[in-house]
């Protein structure tokens, strides 16, 4: 399918996605309850978005340094940012992924196989955390608890088996997982404190848990590549999730939209890089 048409296809889906939210609830409370967000509180919300952006720079830095390459930090993050940036507002043809393995492939010579493993391997061992902490909020949610006991087996379970497979499939990689594992917990760790900073900011009632619990999921919903940097399917997911958790539905919808003009704004930023060369074999060593 060529890329303009799947360009298409994701706006409309993220359109008829927030046609969906915004028919259901009350459009002027939800601006209502954007417009008194505290300024510090929105601040310091998008520190915890850069700091669980740098985590994952050095997440995929790290991985790549197992295919061969050594990248410092600087050039890393500027490819990060500008992947962010392509990834977000330019979804269809190359996207921030197939950027990334383009370039260090055209630079280094390292083969497009071990750059695609590296990069898919991120956005894997991304999701593991968000599945740790589904298990681990499930406590707080009146409709199904588990317990701890079970939770952190559960959990530990999930890490061996992730490392197991890795060791099968991709024991480039082995060494790494970890450290990557640990990265992706600051990261997800990150954007929870963020999520929190936001509902004080807005000064939200009801379950701080049960909008953290939304949030993990509407995270892992948002990595689909069928919206938009997942606009229109994390702000269904928060509706929906306030619905069954008895939450305000238009404080969800208004922090979600909250934490994605957040993240597009931190990936604009990314376009500083596209007018510039972000990488030079200067910067990379096999």
């Amino acid at each position: 399918m060529p890329g303009y048409v799947k360009t298409i296809l994701k706006i409309a889906l993220s359109a008829l996605s927030l046609w969906l939210v915004f028919r259901k609830i009350d459009v002027d409370e939800v601006w209502a309850v954007i417009r008194r967000t505290a300024p510090g509180g929105l601040a310091l919300a998008t520190g915890f978005y850069l700091i669980s952006r740098v985590l994952g720079a050095e997440r995929l830095r790290s991985l790549f340094g197992q295919v061969g390459l050594r990248l410092g930090v600087g050039p890393s993050l500027k490819l990060y940012w500008l992947g962010m940036y392509y990834n977000l507002f330019l979804p269809g043809g190359i996207g921030g992924d197939g950027y990334k393995v383009y370039l260090l492939n055209r630079l280094t010579g390292t083969p497009v196989k071990p750059l695609v493993q590296a990069t898919v391997l991120d956005r894997v061992i991304g999701i593991l955390p968000l599945g740790y902490g589904l298990l681990l909020l499930f406590p707080d949610l009146p409709q199904g608890p588990v317990p701890f006991w079970v939770a952190l087996p559960l959990i530990a379970l999930s890490h061996w088996v992730a490392a197991v497979l890795i060791q099968r499939f991709l024991p480039t990689f082995r060494p790494v997982f970890l450290r990557a594992t640990v990265q992706s917990v600051g990261v997800q760790v990150s954007q929870m404190i963020q999520m929190v900073v936001l509902l004080y900011a807005i000064d939200a009632q009801g379950s701080v848990p049960g909008y953290l619990f939304i949030f993990l999921l509407s995270s892992i919903v948002s990595i689909l590549p069928f919206t938009i940097g997942g606009a229109g399917a994390r702000e269904l997911t928060f509706l929906f999730g306030a619905q069954v958790l008895g939450l305000p539905q238009e404080t969800a919808v208004a922090v979600s939209l909250l934490f994605y003009l957040i993240t597009a704004f931190v990936s604009l930023t990314g376009v500083f890089f596209s007018f510039r060369p972000v990488l030079s074999t200067n910067d990379l060593t096999t």
